[in-house]
């Protein structure tokens, strides 16, 4: 049994993170817009750790299962509230609060990105963070010790500081329109065939672990399913497309999302004068190639906190802050 003093939870629509500030993590696989028991897993989670403390995002709010963001923030905190005693919640001006009002829920929407912010804020003073994830990629900037960033997902996708783009989850037809096969171009079919972990899990990127969703056809996600679901893009069968011809078409998903991400490393360098990224999250291997296209010096926090906290970078941050803020 993993007893831990203080823990982080950031609850997102598919996957609820958790960590602990001695360094244990866990991700479940919870997607909220199904009829799941987020109150159950979180019984669970508090049996495992039994915490003195525990510090809360919430990133879930979008999810199909509410009708407003204002919904999913209370719904989701009533959860939260039935299972801990007094839990703590990071707002995105990296303020705690016991309870969570519901005329200020929207404070509280995708508040993850803060807590790494402000945590990373009191160790590194300038740099761009970037959390690419399983589902989307956030670009914050810190300058001066203090997080730079917008406060809504409105605003900070205005600013490049939000990529809807992650490693597993984002349809393959959103990232790419078309693919350059042999010097022809084809264009891609606009349908849910193939996601991002198909292209990283054939590119070995990730590992079998690491492919934490559903898949688009609900068949199995070993490689042989990814390389089915690519070819599927293309309307074809796999004997059909070949497997290099498939690999090909994984490489440019690659290629497509860092250039995203170069792009949006070149307008923070431009816009905060800033010269270093501090890279996190399962999609780790993207920022490095991303920074290094734009010749931003790169730090990997897997490097100094292991893989495993890095994916589920949100909770450990929540963890510590809570930890820092509430140990009296």
């Amino acid at each position: 049994m993993a007893l831990s003093d203080t823990i982080g939870i950031d609850i997102g629509g598919a996957n609820t993170k958790v960590a602990s500030v001695s360094g244990e993590a866990r991700s479940l696989y919870l997607p909220l817009w199904r009829d799941n028991d987020l109150a159950g897993e979180l019984r669970h989670i508090k049996n495992e750790f039994q915490p003195k403390r525990v510090g809360v995002v919430i990133t879930g709010e979008l999810a199909d299962a509410f009708t407003s963001k204002k919904e999913g923030i209370c719904s989701i905190a009533s959860s939260v509230d039935s299972v801990f005693e007094r839990p703590c919640y990071l707002n995105v001006r990296g303020q705690f609060t016991r309870q969570i009002a519901e005329s200020q829920a929207s404070l509280y929407a995708a508040s993850n990105w803060s807590a790494s912010a402000a945590f990373v804020s009191q160790r590194i003073t300038d740099c761009i963070l970037v959390d690419l994830g399983s589902t989307t990629c956030d670009v914050i900037p810190i300058r001066n010790g203090k997080p730079a960033a917008m406060t809504t997902d409105f605003e900070r996708l205005r600013e490049r500081e939000l990529i809807y783009t992650g490693v597993l989850r984002t349809n393959i037809a959103t990232i790419l329109q078309l693919v350059t096969l042999n010097g022809e171009d084809y264009r891609l079919a606009s349908e849910l065939f193939a996601i991002a972990a198909d292209a990283h899990r054939v590119l070995g990127n990730i590992s079998a672990e690491d492919y934490m969703c559903d898949t688009p056809d609900a068949r199995p996600r070993d490689l042989g399913g990814c390389y089915r679901r690519i070819a599927r893009i293309l309307l074809c069968d796999v004997d059909e497309l070949g497997r290099e011809r498939a690999r090909d078409v994984a490489r440019q998903v690659e290629r497509a999302q860092i250039d995203l991400l170069t792009q949006a490393l070149a307008f923070q360098k431009r816009k905060h004068d800033l010269n270093a990224v501090v890279g996190v999250g399962l999609g780790e291997f993207l920022i490095a190639k991303a920074a290094s296209k734009v010749k931003l010096k790169c730090r990997l926090l897997s490097q100094q906190y292991g893989k495993e906290l890095s994916k589920v970078f949100p909770a450990f941050a929540v963890a510590n802050l809570a930890h820092d803020a509430f140990q009296r």
